[in-house]
């Protein structure tokens, strides 16, 4: 009978969870001790099932990236403003629910090419979306700059709420009325009122 495997995907997962949590509070150079001593292992097993330290940051971070991709995937096909704005519903509410992955994706971290590389897919979906809105002649400029400037305003609104800086009765009403304001700075004139307040 062979000898146990001790260190499984189980635990790569969790230390992955317990990782990310820590992560989201310390930043990138948290340590290592707190981490395996939280699931019970040594610090054995991040070398023996990530490779490097630098490595574990790095399945970190494209993990939290790729759930928060998969989140906005899931927003079905509709006209520009509709998708559009399920996207950025799609996203207030993964981050809801995933607060320390949503520290970790646009946190500080340690700069490599498979984190930057995560990192450029995350407003992809949303940059698709306002691609198309400005193909169909419903919002203006270039994909790339709209949609920054976009995230910009949803990523700030939903850092803000994640510190509780906005009430919770009032916080669905600020972020409606923080999305027709951008809709409005973007859209051509014909489309300006297709997003009410």
């Amino acid at each position: 009978m062979g000898r146990p495997r001790l260190h499984d995907e189980h635990l790569r997962q969790r230390l992955l969870e317990a990782a990310t949590d820590l992560m989201a509070v310390e930043g990138p150079d948290f340590s290592l001790r707190p981490l395996v001593a939280s699931v019970g292992t040594s610090t054995s097993a991040v070398y023996s099932l990530f490779g490097s330290r630098g490595e574990l940051l790095e399945a970190i971070t494209v993990r939290a990236a790729s759930s928060f991709v998969e989140a906005q995937e899931e927003v079905a096909d509709g006209s520009p403003v509709e998708r559009i704005v399920a996207l950025a519903h799609a996203i207030r509410s993964w981050a809801a629910d995933h607060a320390a992955m949503f520290q970790v994706v646009f946190g500080r971290t340690n700069a490599s090419p498979a984190i930057a590389e995560a990192r450029d897919t995350t407003t992809q979906p949303l940059q698709d979306a306002v691609a198309s809105a400005i193909e169909q002649g419903v919002l203006h400029g270039d994909a790339e700059t709209t949609t920054r400037m976009i995230f910009a305003g949803v990523h700030g609104f939903i850092a803000l709420e994640l510190l509780g800086h906005y009430p919770a009765d009032e916080a669905d009403a600020l972020y409606d009325a923080l999305l027709a304001a951008m809709w409005r700075g973007w859209a051509t004139p014909e489309h300006i009122d297709a997003l009410a307040a």
